[in-house]
This record gives C-alpha cells, structure tokens and sequence, in this order.
C-alpha cells in the first residue's frame, strides 16, 4: 500500500492492534505489558522526521489516559495529539477536496489487528 502525495500529512492511528498489542480484551490492555508492533517504530520515527502529525486514536476510556501516556512513552512511541473514547465502530474521516485538484485529500487503510505498520507506506 502506497501513498503518492508531496506535502506532509496528518496520520489518524488506531493504538490497540495497531500500534501495540492487543490482548483482545479491552480493559486488560492497560493493566498487561504493552508491546510495540512490528514496523511501528521505524514508521513513526520516519514519518516524525519526515514533519507529519501524528495523531493517535483509542477506544481507551478517558479515565485511562494517564497510563495511556505512561505505555506510550515507555515504548517511545511519539505523537501529536491523544484522542481518547472512540466508538470501537468504523471510523469515517470526511474532508473536503481541494479546489485546483480532484486528488483526494483523506484515504485510509485498515491493517490486521496485531501486524503492525511494516506494510503501510504513505
């Protein structure tokens, strides 16, 4: 999978399954050790220096936040901004099409949970 695109981008990633192991039951996932996924770092420290947003998602309750951040920097795992309670349904972007170019301006990949980011390139 790839993206052909010359500006930087701002990357919405899932946590669990995505880029940490998921344990397949939610409220277990911030009291188990937490396990970055194959490919996550090298594309998170590629796509920081290459200037993108990275913004993460999590199905994580709110009140989950502080040991969210903790697994999140204990792994190194770096981002922009930390979006907390997602509904576990599909997520849908909707953005607008710029107006010099029919090119869309969001796109999406779904990854198998626990595989990691090691396929995906933007």
């Amino acid at each position: 999978m790839k993206i052909k695109m010359d500006s930087t981008k701002t990357l919405f990633l899932d946590i669990d399954g995505t880029l940490i192991y998921h344990y397949g039951i939610p409220n277990k996932q911030t009291k188990l050790h937490p396990i970055m996924l194959p490919g996550v770092e090298e594309k998170l420290i590629k796509w920081e220096a290459e200037g993108h947003k990275i913004i993460l998602m999590t199905g994580r309750r709110e009140s989950e936040r502080d040991i969210t951040i903790k697994q999140l920097s204990d792994l190194g795992i770096v981002y922009d901004m930390l979006i907390m309670g997602i509904n576990p349904g599909k997520r849908i972007i909707i953005n607008d099409l710029k107006p010099e170019s029919d090119e869309p301006t969001a796109l999406a990949f779904c990854v198998k949970r626990n595989e990691g980011l090691k396929n995906i390139e933007i």
